[in-house]
């Protein structure tokens, strides 16, 4: 059955939904916490790329980027944000935001609010997959150093050069672990950030939090993150994927009625089940006919057996809660058979030019019958020619040139620079703050966090504490097609933006 191209939405239910979502998640994931040890395969948010020639007037575009970075409009919401907060005490209990309080009298007897910053460095710790099946993905932790060098090379953080110190935990939650206990016991770590994975994040949580160290920016959208009443030292990144799923269902009763008939692919672990969970719980998808669920093991060479099952069913849509090589692999599978549902499929498997143009010919099939997979992309995809002219995408282009010679072709570097632009962000907003650059303010700057970045569709990017403990808020749904002879991303839908609606997990 062929996609209705009209989108009919319904936006104050819906975002009247995601709030009751994202405030009572309990109910939708109850039973993913008993899956914590799994190891999972799930990308933060990762920035699909296809082919590109920058390094003609690289040099140009790098200069007008460290132009940006000092710009005067930076400097005076710093100033103004300085001016608001007065110097936060290093001891005791310290609320740092609107129901969000660091209680330091728990941490350990030899916590430094300035390790990792008392020198000349700001000492950032990392943990993700370098090899193992995932390795594509460590390019996301040598695209945040290349924004490193770009800001230490025009323009330091308080006189202080970034250092990335990265391990690789081949998304296994035990390496990670050791990674994490290695990190802060040896390498003089500040703060950590975009640890990639739902389950790695959950086996590192409960370390970063009785070491009182930050945990900044998950590269999950697992809903847990958002709980800064419980759990201050660490904050999410990439989109709720209960808010993601929930746009999905949204736009399935708008385009085949509210009892459309659902066949679905799930990772067996927290994060394939967020979206299972939520596509049975959530008010927002209640009605609809799932007529067949299969659950998959991340480590399994391919998913055949269960798309057989799937293709079996009939059903007028697919949804594909997967990631990585299951991407490609479930569209040249769809490709191959005669069912044509409409594909829903996790945003994490964005990149078009790792998972889709070795697919290329498989996504061409299903494009001509418009059945290409559909992604909720909450930012511009750095490598598709629909961005070739956008300001931003060029900048992000120079930088991996002059600071790593590639491309967006070459992986996911790009969504590094986007992830260390966060993380800059916010340790500036930090080092401008009454006592400076510390683990103290460095958090008070992220749960009061009003920024905006032009990579994303959205743009704004705001916390509040309890009051609004998520990042990215805001989605557009864009279907894969083809081009002439290159993959983009076609809009199907208005942006949904449901910034400062999100609340908080824990309340």
């Amino acid at each position: 059955m062929k996609r209705i191209r009209t989108q009919r939405w319904v936006a104050m239910l819906l975002a009247s939904s995601l709030v009751l979502a994202a405030c009572g998640a309990d109910d939708v994931v109850s039973d993913v916490a008993d899956t914590v040890g799994d190891v999972a395969s799930d990308v933060a948010d990762g920035a699909g790329d296809v082919a590109s020639d920058v390094a003609e007037g690289a040099g140009d575009l790098v200069d007008d980027a460290a132009d940006a970075v000092t710009g005067d409009d930076d400097e005076m919401a710093e100033e103004e944000m300085a001016e608001e907060m007065a110097a936060l005490p290093l001891e005791g209990s310290v609320e740092v935001a609107a129901g969000t309080t660091l209680n330091l009298a728990e941490c350990p007897d030899d916590w430094n609010a300035l390790q990792g910053v008392d020198g000349d460095e700001i000492r950032i710790g990392q943990t993700l997959p370098q090899s193992g099946t995932l390795a594509a993905f460590g390019a996301i932790g040598e695209g945040m150093e290349m924004y490193f060098d770009f800001i230490n090379a025009t323009d330091p953080i308080d006189g202080k050069n970034l250092v990335l110190v990265a391990k690789d935990d081949a998304y296994e939650a035990g390496r990670a672990v050791a990674n994490v206990e290695e990190m802060i016991d040896s390498d003089d770590i500040f703060a950590f950030a975009h640890a990639i994975g739902t389950p790695i994040n959950a086996a590192i949580r409960p370390i970063t939090d009785e070491a009182c160290v930050p945990q900044l920016f998950n590269s999950s959208g697992f809903p847990f993150w958002g709980d800064p009443a419980n759990f201050p030292w660490t904050v999410g990144n990439i989109l709720n994927y209960v808010t993601e799923t929930e746009i999905w269902c949204t736009d399935i009763k708008a385009n085949f009625g509210d009892d459309a008939s659902i066949a679905a692919l799930y990772m067996n672990n927290d994060f394939g089940k967020t979206y299972q969970q939520t596509l049975n719980g959530s008010e927002a998808c209640a009605g609809l006919d799932i007529v067949e669920e299969q659950l998959h093991d991340q480590g399994a060479a391919d998913v055949t057996n269960e798309m057989t099952t799937l293709i079996a069913s009939g059903a007028d849509v697919f949804l594909a809660g997967t990631t990585s090589k299951f991407c490609p692999q479930t569209t040249a599978v769809l490709a191959n058979s005669d069912w044509r549902p409409t594909t829903y499929m996790s945003y994490t498997c964005n990149n078009l030019s790792s998972f889709f143009v070795p697919v290329q010919e498989a996504v061409a099939v299903l494009d001509a019958d418009n059945a290409g997979p559909i992604m909720a992309n909450s930012n511009k995809i750095c490598g598709d020619p629909a961005y070739a002219d956008d300001p931003k995408i060029q900048e992000i282009e120079a930088i991996l040139a002059e600071y790593g010679n590639v491309t967006c072709a070459d992986g996911s570097y790009s969504t590094g620079v986007l992830y260390g632009e966060f993380l800059v962000d916010v340790l500036r907003s930090a080092a401008a703050l009454e006592g400076g650059l510390n683990r103290v303010n460095l958090m008070a700057a992220v749960w009061n966090a009003d920024t905006t970045n032009d990579t994303l569709l959205g743009g704004t990017l705001q916390l509040d504490g309890v009051n609004d403990a998520y990042w990215t808020e805001a989605a557009q749904l864009q279907q894969i097609v083809l081009d002439g002879e290159s993959l983009t991303f076609e809009a199907t839908g208005d942006l949904l933006d449901f910034e400062g609606l999100g609340g908080s997990y824990g309340g």
